[in-house]
Order: structure tokens, then sequence, then C-alpha cells
């Protein structure tokens, strides 16, 4: 066993700090034409057994829809099922239009992948990964690197994805060594090879996983994960009130200060708001308690709201 613990909680958390670095961009760089990202939507059904425990990827874009992101090796009439299942559900809660992209690593001829089942029809948007030459783009960035130019973090990222000769561990840590000689901050450069991660785990085994966190330190993005929030720059006098909620990870706490926060932020808070935070998840708390800062009005706050 490891030094630290590799759990989906810690992707989850990985995740949720790091996703920020390409939603503005993603949509250009898969070539669809979809509204942005707004934010990360973090969504669990007990009710729904599945055969990986890994992070949904689910997003809330711009127009209100939800964007249900994944990825796979090939796509079968199985998991098209699977998705449509989880895509109703989505639905049934958020009762907004559903948009699932699934990024197809091995190969897909059709732009969509959909199935008939009389009165149900469904329909999904397929990126083929396999037409992006990975093998040759890796050359292409290495010397962007050698020549200090500008390097598509985005295609970084996705990179592993792409097809290519070598087995995908290697691909993922042939990314990870290019990553890590970009000239970026320490923090971005942590969201970088998370995000990487992220996107990879599900074709890696848990013994490449750990190899992989134990050979690249990556330790350090678990760290980054735990402090996130505190780069917010809250304000003075509320910033104790937060980092004791993060700390003992307390739903109780994270409550009381996610309320203080608003009522500071809007100068004051509905109690109808008041009543909706005190139901929501811990999870769901720690995502208001992030973005608080980023938040307008009270309109703003209701997209974290379930």
């Amino acid at each position: 066993m490891n030094e630290f613990d590799i759990d989906y909680q810690n992707y989850d958390k990985v995740f949720k700090s790091s996703f920020s670095i390409f939603k503005d961009e993603i949509m250009d760089f898969l070539g669809v034409d979809l509204p942005e990202i707004d934010s990360f939507l973090e969504t669990e059904f007990s009710e729904i057994q599945t055969s990986e425990e890994r992070l949904d990827l689910n997003f809330r874009l711009k127009d209100g829809s939800i964007l249900h992101l994944e990825e796979e090796a090939d796509i079968s009439t199985n998991d098209l099922i699977r998705f449509a299942s989880y895509d109703l559900r989505l639905y049934n809660r958020y009762l907004n239009k559903v948009r699932t992209i699934i990024l197809c690593v091995n190969g897909f001829e059709e732009s969509q992948a959909s199935f008939e089942a009389g009165s149900i029809k469904y329909k999904s948007l397929v990126i083929d990964m396999s037409k992006r030459d990975g093998d040759a783009r890796l050359e292409e960035i290495k010397n962007k690197i050698d020549n200090n130019e500008e390097v598509n973090v985005l295609e970084l990222i996705f990179l592993p994805l792409m097809s290519s000769e070598k087995e995908m561990v290697d691909r993922v840590k042939n990314t990870i060594e290019l990553e890590q000689q970009l000239n970026l901050s320490e923090s971005k450069s942590s969201k970088v090879v998370a995000m990487t991660l992220v996107m990879t785990d599900k074709f890696l085994t848990e013994k490449e996983i750990s190899q992989i966190w134990e050979e690249y330190k990556m330790v350090k993005i678990f760290k980054y994960a735990e402090e996130k929030g505190r780069e917010k720059g809250l304000e003075e006098g509320l910033e104790e009130g937060l980092e004791k909620g993060l700390k003992k990870g307390k739903k109780e706490e994270l409550q009381k200060t996610a309320i203080k926060l608003l009522i500071k932020k809007f100068q004051g808070l509905s109690k109808e708001s008041k009543k909706k935070i005190k139901e929501q998840d811990l999870e769901e708390l720690e995502i208001i308690v992030d973005n608080i800062f980023d938040m307008e009005d009270e309109t703003d706050l209701n997209k974290y709201l379930n």
C-alpha cells in the first residue's frame, strides 16, 4: 500500500479544484457547437449500479442545459442504454436539457451514437479521438517546449485519449513528463496533471494509477485540493470560519460559514436560500463556499442549490 490513499473522493476533490482551467475553451477544442461551461455539476445517484467507482463528469452550461461527458474505448448498445438511464435521472432532477458527449478512444464511424426503443429515442454526440494523431502531437509539443513556444494545455490534457502506438499508461506518463516541463505556476501545473489523470483513470488499472502517483509524486495534487478555497481571497474576519469548516469537514460548520459569507456578500439572504443551504450535502456545501466570491446575487447562488 502506498503512503497516501488513492481513492475516488480524492479524485473528486482534485477535479472540482481543477476543471476551471479548461472550461472556457473545451467546446472549441472538441469542435462542438455548444454553450460554454458555467459550473461543475456534482451529481450522485445511489440507485445506479456502476462497474467502476469513478467521478461523474457533469457540467452546467451557460444556457442552463447540462453536459454529460463520457470517455469510452468502444461504444456498445449497452453503454448507450446506461447513459440514457443516467441522463433520464439528470433530467428528472434538474428538468433541463441534457447533452451527452462521448469521447471514443478506439474510433467510431458515425458522429452520433443512438438507439430507438419504441417511444424512447436516444442520441448522443461522439467525438472520435482516434482521428487525432497523439504520437505526432506529442512530438510537436516536445518541439514547442524545446523552442519555448506556447503550448495548448487542453491538448496535453486530452493527449492520452488520442490515437497512439503506445499503451495508455505510457501515454499518460509521457504526457505528465511534458506537463511538468511547462512554465506554469505550481498550482496550475498541479491542476493540469490532475485533469489528465481524471480524464484517463478509466483506462488504467489500480496498479498503474498507484505507480503514476508514486513515480511523479502526485501527492502534491491532493494537498492542493485540500487547500482549495483558501486561494479565493476571503474577506477579513471570515477566513477563520471557512478554515474551521474545511478543517473539521463538518456539515454544520460549512452551513454556518456559507450563510455568513453569503449574507456579507449579498448584504442579506432570503429565508428560502438559508433553508436550501441547510438541506445541501457536505460536498455541495464545499462547492458553494468555493464559488461564493464569483457570485453576484442569489440568482447565481440558485445554480448550486438542489
